[in-house]
């Protein structure tokens, strides 16, 4: 399971996002034990506002223990500020309903909602730094 950890701090290291997450990953009776595959940190672009977002992606397996991180990290402080943890959802333009339907003058909603002018600057996770920690621990 993907978890998505949004509007991170723009300093968050590797080793902040895995310091967040173990507590969370604890084994149960008869669950397999979670571990975590990999930790990136992505910067997006707002061209409009010339802003940047800085967003955390953590593949954590088995699903089972993907699913308990997000309930207990939702809405939690991470270094100093509230962020959002949840499944991340891969959305293809093949999967939009609206494509199958007569434009309608009555559409309650006249534009996407999501944020179209955001451009993905790439991978920032080397500048993240603790790659190497990440590596000598998990990979």
């Amino acid at each position: 399971m993907i978890i998505f950890l949004r509007n991170i701090p723009e300093k968050t290291k590797h080793s902040d996002i895995i310091a967040f997450i173990e507590p969370a990953m604890k084994k149960r009776w008869f669950q397999k034990k979670g571990e975590i595959i990999n930790v990136r940190v992505m910067k997006l672009n707002d061209a409009r506002t010339e802003a940047s977002e800085f967003h955390g992606v953590v593949t954590i397996e088995p699903d089972k223990v993907g699913v308990q991180v997000v309930q207990a990290l939702n809405r939690k402080r991470f270094l100093d500020k509230h962020i959002a943890v949840h499944e991340y959802q891969c959305r293809n333009w093949h999967n939009d309903l609206r494509l199958d339907q007569a434009v309608c003058d009555h559409e309650r909603r006249k534009g996407e909602r999501r944020h179209g002018d955001l451009q993905e600057a790439g991978n920032v996770s080397s500048q993240a730094a603790s790659t190497q920690n990440f590596l000598k621990r998990y990979g």
